[in-house]
Order: C-alpha cells, then structure tokens, then sequence
C-alpha cells in the first residue's frame, strides 16, 4: 500500500469512517452460475453420460451403426477416404484399438443394406406432337437394367439367379444405346393386353448379339416385373406434369442403369395403368417374356401409314447419381435414327438404403435415434477438440462427421426435415452443459422453417412434443433464475437471456409446437407468469438471507437485497421487451412492492416488545453507540428512497404514504450536527498528518487536500440523496449543510495557508526562494484550488425543486436561495483571494527589479529594437514562472502570470504619467512593448485569455493612454471632433434644440454653400426666458482650412424659434482630408456681459452633396441636434495641452476656450 493511502485511509477511520457510510452503496455482487463454472466439466465422462445416458451397449450398437453407414456407402462422392472415416468415429467415441476392431467386425458381419433409387417424375417440356390433334397424350415407363449382377431383388426381398445370363453379360459389350424401341403394333395378339405391355419390355430388353442364336436366346431372357414402372398419362399436351415417385431396387451400384422411354399413349382398349398392373402380377418371369421381343424397327407393325409413337427416353448410370441427389432437366434421346425426338425431361433422383437387419426392430423411430446420437456424440467431441467454451460452439462439425451424417441420413432415407429434427432433439439436449441459445435458435428456425404440417407421423410429433416440453421447462427454471444464471455485469450473460427469450418465443409461438404440444397458454402470459413466481421467490430468499434479531438491521438487509434486484431494471427490462410484450419492471416490482408492504405490515403488528416502528424511533434517539444507530437509520432511509427511484412512469405520480418520515428527518437533521463536528476534526487530523507527495505529472499538492475533498463529495452525495419530508425543515438544513461545508473549506484554506506562513512565506520575501520553499508555496496553492473547486456543487443542491415546493406548501417567495446562493459565491471569493494574496506575495519580491527592465524599455535609444529592449524583461519573467510550471495546476500558474500583469501594469502607467507631453515615438515603443508582453502572457492560449486581458481596466487604460500618446497632432484632433460627431448622432432626445440647415458643393466653382434657415427650441439664456440667439459657422479642423473666415448671421432678438434664412460660401477644393466638417456654434447676444454658448452642431463634409461619394447638387436640409460639450476633460485633449512645444496643438487647446 502506498504512503498516501495508509495516511488516508487512517484520516477516514479516525471517526469509524462516518462519511463513508451513507455513500457506500450496499449493493454486492450477485452470486452467479458464471460461464466458466458451467462449463467446468469432464469431457471424458460427458462423452459417456451424455451419450445415450452412458449405456455402454447403446453405445456401441451406436459405433457400430456410424461405421456400417461407413462401409456402405452410397451415391457418387469425393473426398474422404472411408479409414479417415474410421479412424474419425473411433476418436469422436474414444475408443481405443481393440474395442474398435471388435465392433468394425461386428458391422461387417451385419447384412448388407438394400440400395433403393427415388425417381421423382416432375414434368416434360417440348415434346414432339403425335396426334392429328397437334398434342401428344405422354406417360413414361421406367426401370433399372441390370447390369453385370445376376441377382435381381424385388422390393419384397425375393431373388432370382441366372447363371447362363451372367456368363453371357460378362463375355459381352453390353451398350444400351443401340437398343431400338419396341413398336407397340407388331401383332395382332400384342393388340390386347401385350399391345401396351410389349413397348415397355422393349426398350428395356438387352440385345446380347446379333447372330440368329443369339438372338433365339434373347426370347428366353426374363427381367424381374417389378424393375419396370409407369407414370399416368397427361391427356393433350406437350408439356406434361407429372409429380409422381416411383422407388427400384438396385443390386449393383457400379453397373446397373435407370431407365426411361417417354410414349404416347394410343392403346384405346386398355389403359396403361391396367397394363402395368397386369404386367405386375404375372407370377412368373418365363410367362413375361413372351411379351419382350427384339425390336428391329421402331414403326408399328410393318405398317408404313402408322406412326412412331415413341417421343424419347434416357439412360442413367446409378453410380453417377450423387450422394445428396440430382434434379435436374434431361434431354431426351433417340433410340433409332428413325425416331423424332424433341423435349427434356425433369427429374429428382437419389439414392437410399432399407436395412433387412433392422426389419425385426419394432422401433419405428431407431434411425432418428441414431442420427440423434451420432450427431451428439460428433458435437461433444468437436467442443473437446477445440478447446472453446461450450457456449462458444456453433454447430461446427468437420468434414468427416458431415460426411457420415450425410451417409446415415441417406441410409436411413431421412428427409431434411428429419435431419432438422434430429438436430434439434440432439443439441437441445446438450442444455445441461451450456449449449448456447443462440444457436438452438438457428437450429430450431431451420427445424420450423422445413416444417409441413402432415408429413410428421405421430411418433416423431410425440418425440418432438416431449423435446419441446424439457426445453419449456429448462427455460421457465432460467428465467425463476435468471439473476444468478444470467449476472448482468457481464455482457455475454444479457446476450445469453436474450438468446433463451428469442428461442422460447420461436418455439411457443410456432404452427409446430402448436401441433406437438396442444392446449397451451399463450408465451406473454406464461412469462408473465414466470417473471412473477421469480420475483416472489427472489423476495423469499431475501427475506430469509436478511433475518436478524435487530429489525432495522434486518430491514435494511432486505431493502439492500431487493435494491439489487431493482438495479438490474435497466438490464433486463429492455431485453424482455425487445423479445416478448411484457413489462418486465414493472411486474417485478409491483411484486416486491406487494411483498414489502406486507412485510412492514407484519413488522409494525408485531406483539414484540421491541418492533420494527420502536426500533427505528429509539434509533433516532439515540447517541451513545458512536453513530452506528444513526447509520443505520439513514441507511434505511436512502433503501426506502431508492426503492420508490424503480417506480415506473405509470405508478409515480402517485404520493408516498410515509408515515416514518419524522423519524427519518429527526435523523437527518442530527446528522447535519454531527457532520459538522466530525468534518473539523478530519480538518485538523489532516492538516496535521500533512506529507507532500509528488505526482506523476509533476503536480505538487499535500495529502489533506485530498482527505478534505473527498470529505465534502461524501457529503455533498449524501445530502442529496436525502429526502426530508417537511420543506421548511429542508430548507433550514440545507442552508445548514451548505454553511458547514464553506467553512470547512475556509477553515482548511486558512490552516494550510498559515502552515505556509509558519514556514517562512510571509513580510516581505527576499528575492531569492529557496526550491522548498517555492515546493510548499505550489503544493498550499494547489490544495487551496483544488478545494475551491469542489464548491461547485449548486446543481446537486437541487434549488429549483425545493423552491417550487416551497412556494406550492407556504405561497411565499423563497428568499433563502439567494442567502445560500450567496453563501457559496462568498466561500468562493475568500479562495480565490487568499490565493491571488499568496501568489501575489511571490511576484511583489521582483518590483524593484521589474521596474528597472521597464525603465530600459522606456529610456532605450531608438535605435535599438524594441524586442531586443524589452528581452532582459521577459527572460526574467520566463524565469520565474519556469520555477513553478510543472508544478502548479493550470488555473494556479494562469493565476502567477496575471500577478505578472498585474505588477508590470502600473509600472508602465506611472512611466507614462511621469513623462507627459513626449514625442509620440517614445510613446509608440512602449506601445509596441506592451503587445510583445501581451502576447507573451497570453502564450497562444496557453496563458492568459485574451477575454481576460479585455476585462482588465488597468491593462485598457494603459493601452488606450499609450494609443492615444503615440497618436499625431493632427490625429488627435480629428479624433476630437469625430468624438463630438459620434457624441452627436447618438443623442436621444432634444435638450438643447435643432439646428435646420441646408448644404452642397458647387464643383464648378469649388464652393460649399451653406444655408443657415433657422433653429428651434432653443434653450432660454435671458432673465425673460427667452434669447437673443446667432450663429456661427466655421469649418474644421482649422489647421485644414486656416484661410477660411468665420461667418456669423444677425441676431435673431428675443426668439427660441429664430429664422435665420442667410447663406454663406466657403471656396475649398472638391478633395477633402480624411475628417473635416462644419462646425455651428449657436451663442446668445448679450449687450452687457460676454455672449452665451446654447449650442454646437456638427456636420460631416462627406454627408454634403456634391463632395466625396455624396451624390447629387441640389440643397439638401440637414436637421442637426444641439450638443453641450462634455465637462470632463476628454483624453485627446489632455494629451494636446501636454504638447507644449507643439503650435499646433497649443492653438487648438486654445480654440477651445474662444468665446463668440
């Protein structure tokens, strides 16, 4: 533990940790299943338990089901050899060599599965027209042709051998493709039944050689009836639909060929159906074979006016068809070049499996419930391969275990939608070791979405039901748990309850479940359901957990567990409102609510003598337990608040019934008591632990600093978590608890700064400081600072609520808020000065020395720059504050810099002052010095704010003296009267009357004309409150125009209103300086004494028409308001009169005072 945290950690527990108490929340962390204990598990033993409930014989007629679907395997494939599939089963099962080669041996000896071909008969596309009609009446017949095997199998299992036939077929090239069709008319007899049934043989006749005993031996060969099949025929078109399915026995897969001739169907005296059907009932092969003969042509019986009626057929080999299946459209082919032909034919193949061994087996569902474990078994072993979380496992399976899955699946003859099944059923069952639900409900959509009502039968749908139930049920126990399953201070567990709601909606709300799991109540209301049972229970448990023979400990206990239960609002409500319609906060804690209503209920009839209401009164008495009572009280208090903070929006408007509340704000005005005591004590307990420490940034300050603004946060937190029920009181206390906090904060200030006094930083300082000195200066500063800030707590007081409150229960005003406003914005002042007194002690050691460095910039010759004049002056500046830079805060050092300016400030003014009436160039280098500080103290934002430099009057008023002294003559008195201009047009009322004249500028002749017309509402100067009133006219400035004369009218005898009506020219050129104007003086006559000023008026040249950008010639009326000339002295002329070697500005001061 570091040096500081055991000072302050021994600061807080000098008083039991006070403060502390009231803000440390009570809130632990809730026990929880976390991930890893989940997942803590023995994938050895789960690859046995979890395997068929570890029944070892289950389990290995399991192995020996994953390597017979190994070792026959069907349908074209590539890719993995059938060892490394082997090799796969044997490490997913764990199983070692011996057992292995045991159980391979056993399903090598197990009988051989059944290949069976699904042909789907779907549709035909332009096929050839056979009819006068333009249309074709089409149906197929379709078979296997054997191919090197000689043992045919009829669907029933039966067989039959012919050794002389496969002789044969081995000495031949069989090739089907030169095999003609058979013409459906060759003989009369073949007219009846044979008629139709001789064209099926035909086409699947094979012609063994073309000798004439060959071909005598062709009659005696015999094909298995049931290898050849028909479709219905589709009446008049070209494009016929069929959607029929046929299934064959194959007994080869590497020779045996499917195929199918397409016919139109012309037989009118039986149908094909009949035929077939009595083709299929022939007992014996020898009877069926007179009806196959070989074809030499493929026209009716030589019968050239009869046409073919063959439209096409197809020749497929079994092993070309691929392990998934084919759909697909096949062109159909000749089988003579007199044969026409046009069309395709769309068909779906695939391949299967019936397995004899497993016809004796009364369980209908057996290859669902291996498909089921393999792919259990393969998934457990995949999670133990890769190391991972289980929640982690998506369902990855490697190319072997797809592979053999696929083989089962085919084998087993499972459609897709089994295969979903299957899925479901073996992972939902992998719950117990923390399957993740997001994936169930990948796997469950895709178990919904291949779903077609009616294709289930009842044994699956009941297998199906039951699965549905145990998830149900796992999800209802989740979520009664769902605060210790599923922790929401960890992101994966919210993703995890989300998941588990998505999942159960999917599943309760499904067409399928519906079917599977009848009579259900709806998902809303069972949640609904759930969510309340959990919180009732959650109640209990806390209730249990809490029990305490103190009652207010107890009570606080619970309202401490409950609380964090309420916490996780935030958490879980918006996740059960995102996945299901029900307000999840809201009925949580209308059941606690409930439930602590009748829990104080039970409490407060209590017939014990010490109750809950007893307890709590006793509690706020009492004083001799070092305020562990009073903890607990207010501890009590801020549950119960914020227990009524979780109300949603629907239930808060209601009025809180607390009948306890003089309890609780008996408590907390001893608390504002005790606060304050115990806050002076930590002071001085602080001050006196006081060590000065270093931080990482340089940044000096002490350890109390640290104490007492952690004091006055826990302070300021708890306030404003409490709640007094009466608002008078309310406001007494808080006026109360902030006046304890600004004279803890002053108090501190004071004792830290007196610290700094007793250890030499007080008189006056030498120039020289010792580096500890300044360390113990920065480091009383920054304390000070930091405190000053945490006075910035007026927000938390909650002034604005209190205040309406206020004014709603008493109708007055509430004048108590400026009083505490004020109190803080004093506290605030005090710091701010007692530091800037501090700091300014610092820089007025440097006076004497800064006074000479601006006497060198001053008195410097001209010819040396100002820049290089004023360096010895801010090296020295620079200096200093490098000394305190990485060591104070950014506020403090800004605060070193403005004591800088400060200084310097007056320095320049009296430099100014002292030395008037200067050459404006003296003026000008200090001028320009002053911006070189300027921008030295500002230090491109760094430093002082230009703002601040704004509000400084001393630094405005020195910058204006300078502006104005390094300003020319001729400038300034422009300058004059442009002030007396601006002074002029900004009057808002006419005191001393109007002028009416009229002006324009004659270019031609280079005159200004003047029309004096008259004036009005002139002020009285005569004892008969009237006067004598003229006018003077001048221009100016008079240095401009010095060989202009005056021009003055008559006097108008006692008038306020005098017309005048005179005019006067002025020959002055077009081309005026920069300012001039007309001056009008309006004086009253006066026979015995001097004349009287009434009035002046200006009027800008620029404004006259005629000169300058003012447009037009003609006379325009000016109506000019009367000034009086200030009485103060203004700032230009007191630099002229200064000027008094200037004759320029010595005659202008002097106009000043003319008297007309």
């Amino acid at each position: 533990m570091k040096p500081n945290a055991k000072i302050h950690r021994k600061v807080q527990a000098s008083d039991g940790n006070f403060f502390e108490h009231f803000t440390t929340i009570a809130h632990t962390t809730m026990p929880s299943l976390s991930a890893k204990e989940n997942e803590t598990f023995d994938i050895n033993s789960l690859l046995k338990n979890c395997s068929i409930n570890g029944d070892q014989k289950s389990l290995e007629d399991l192995y020996v089901e994953a390597v017979y679907t190994i070792v026959h395997r069907v349908g074209r494939f590539s890719g993995i050899a059938d060892d490394k599939l082997t090799q796969y089963v044997q490490q997913s099962f764990r199983f070692d060599d011996e057992r292995h080669m045991h159980l391979l041996s056993r399903a090598n000896e197990e009988k051989p599965p059944v290949v069976l071909l699904n042909v789907l008969l779907l549709e035909a596309r332009d096929l050839i027209a056979k009819d006068v009609n333009g249309f074709s009446d089409p149906f197929s017949m379709m078979g296997v042709i054997p191919g090197k095997t000689s043992k045919f199998r009829a669907l029933d299992g039966s067989s039959v051998t012919d050794k002389s036939e496969t002789e044969k077929e081995l000495a031949s090239n069989v090739d089907d493709s030169d095999i003609p069709p058979l013409s459906p008319r060759t003989a009369e007899k073949q007219k009846q039944l044979g008629g139709v049934l001789h064209r099926f043989g035909g086409s699947f006749q094979r012609r063994i050689g073309s000798s004439k005993r060959q071909k005598k031996e062709s009659d005696n060969k015999q094909i298995p009836a049931k290898l050849i099949k028909a479709s219905s025929v589709q009446r008049k078109t070209l494009n016929p639909k069929w959607n029929e399915k046929f299934q064959f026995v194959v007994d080869d897969v590497n020779t045996d060929r499917f195929h199918m001739d397409i016919w139109d169907h012309d037989d009118e005296e039986q149908s094909v159906m009949d035929a077939v059907t009595s083709l299929n009932h022939i007992s014996g092969l020898k009877g069926l074979g007179r009806y196959f003969k070989e074809v030499t042509q493929s026209a009716r019986a030589d019968s050239q006016s009869c046409m073919d009626d063959f439209l096409g057929c197809i020749t497929l080999r079994i092993k070309d068809i691929p392990s998934v299946g084919i759909e697909d459209w096949f062109t159909l082919e000749k089988r003579s070049e007199r044969s026409e032909v046009s069309g395709q034919v769309k068909l779906k193949l695939w391949l299967s499996t019936k397995e004899e061994r497993n016809e004796l087996d009364e369980d209908d569902l057996i290859d669902v419930r291996q498909h089921i474990g393999l792919i259990r078994q393969f998934a457990l072993h995949e999670i133990s391969q890769s190391g991972a979380p289980v929640s982690a496992y998506q369902g990855e399976l490697s190319s072997a275990a797809a592979t053999i899955l696929h083989q089962h699946a085919i084998q087993g003859d499972l459609t897709e939608l089994h295969q979903a099944l299957c899925s479901w059923l073996a992972y939902s069952s992998l719950l117990n070791i923390g399957i993740s639900y997001s994936f169930l409900f990948d796997v469950l959509s895709d178990l919904i979405s291949k779903w077609v009502p009616l294709i289930l039968d009842k044994d699956d749908e009941n297998l199906l039901g039951n699965s549905f139930a145990m998830f149900d049920q796992h999800c209802r126990l989740a979520i009664m748990d769902h605060r210790i399953r599923f922790p929401t201070n960890r992101r994966d567990s919210c993703d995890s309850i989300a998941n588990l709601l998505r999942c159960m909606k999917l599943m309760r709300e499904s067409c399928l479940y519906e079917k599977c799991v009848p009579l259900q109540r709806s998902f809303d209301a069972t949640l609904s359901a759930q969510v309340e049972m959990s919180a009732e229970a959650y109640f209990k448990k806390a209730m249990e957990d809490a029990a305490n023979d103190d009652p207010c400990v107890e009570l606080s206990l619970l309202l401490d567990s409950v609380n964090i239960a309420c916490a996780q609002f935030s958490s879980y409500d918006p996740i059960f409102k995102a996945f299901t319609g029900i307000d999840y906060a809201s009925i949580s804690y209308y059941q606690f609510n409930r439930m602590l209503e009748e829990y104080l209920c039970s409490e407060l009839m209590s017939e014990s003598a010490m109750d809950l209401k007893t307890s709590l009164i006793e509690a706020s008495k009492r004083d001799g337990d070092n305020g562990r009572s009073l903890i607990t009280l207010i501890r009590i208090h801020f549950a119960l608040l914020e227990f009524r903070n979780y109300r949603t929006s629907k239930s808060k408007d209601d009025e809180d019934n607390d009948e306890w509340g003089f309890i609780f704000d008996r408590a907390i005005g001893k608390w504002t008591d005790l606060m304050r005591v115990r806050a002076f004590a930590r002071v001085d307990l602080s001050c006196q632990l006081d060590a000065n420490i270093q931080a990482s940034n340089d940044i000096k300050y002490s350890s109390s600093y640290v104490d007492i603004c952690h004091m006055i946060e826990q302070i300021i937190t708890t306030w404003e978590r409490m709640r007094v029920s009466d608002v008078r009181l309310r406001v007494d206390l808080t006026e109360k608890v902030v006046q304890s906090i600004c004279k803890i904060a002053e108090y501190y200030v004071d004792k830290i700064l007196a610290q700094l006094a007793s250890d030499g930083f007080c008189g006056d300082l030498q120039v020289f400081i010792p580096g500890a000195l300044v360390s113990m200066f920065c480091a009383a500063i920054n304390n000070a600072e930091q405190v000053r800030r945490r006075l910035l707590f007026h927000d938390k007081l909650h002034l604005d609520e209190i205040a309406t409150i206020y004014r709603r229960v008493t109708q007055c005003e509430p004048k108590w808020r400026n009083k505490i406003e004020k109190e803080i914005d004093d506290c605030d002042r005090y710091i701010n000065e007692q530091i800037d007194a501090t700091t300014d002690r610092l820089i007025r050691r440097l006076r004497s020395q800064l006074k000479k460095h601006v006497f060198h910039l001053a008195w410097s010759p001209y010819a040396c720059a100002v820049e290089s004049a004023i360096k010895p002056l801010t090296d020295m500046l620079d200096a200093e504050l490098s000394s305190v830079h990485r060591t104070l805060l950014h506020k403090n050092f800004v605060r070193v810099m403005l004591s800088q300016l400060n200084t310097l400030v007056p320095l320049l003014q009296d430099c100014v002052d002292e030395n008037p009436g200067l050459e404006p160039i003296f003026y000008q280098r200090l001028y320009d010095g002053c911006s070189v500080l300027t921008d030295f103290f500002h230090a491109d934002g760094k430093g002082i704010s230009m703002e601040t430099f704004t509000n400084l009057p001393v630094y405005q008023k020195l910058m204006s003296t300078l502006s104005l002294n390094q300003t020319s003559t001729v400038q300034l008195i422009e300058q004059y009267y442009k002030d007396l201009l601006k002074e002029q047009n900004d009057v808002s009322e006419c005191k001393y009357g109007i002028l009416n004249v009229r002006a324009y500028y004659n270019t031609n002749s280079q005159t200004l004309v003047i029309d004096v017309i008259g004036a009005k509402q002139l002020i009285p100067l005569d004892s008969n409150g009237l006067s004598d009133p003229f006018v003077v006219t001048e221009l100016v400035p008079r240095m401009r125009y010095p060989s202009q004369p005056l021009a003055r009218t008559r006097v108008v005898s006692k008038s306020l209103n005098p017309i005048f009506d005179e005019t006067f020219e002025f020959h002055i050129p077009s081309k005026i300086p920069s300012f001039a104007a007309v001056h009008f003086i309006v004086m009253d006559h006066d026979f015995l004494r001097s004349n009287d000023f009434a009035g002046e008026a200006f009027l800008d040249l620029a404004e006259v028409p005629g000169i300058g950008t003012a447009a037009g010639s003609a006379l325009r009326q000016f109506n000019l308001i009367l000034i009086h000339p200030s009485k103060k002295e203004k700032a230009s002329t007191a630099v002229l009169s200064s000027r008094k070697d200037d004759k320029d500005a010595q005659d202008f001061v002097r106009s000043l005072n003319t008297v007309y």
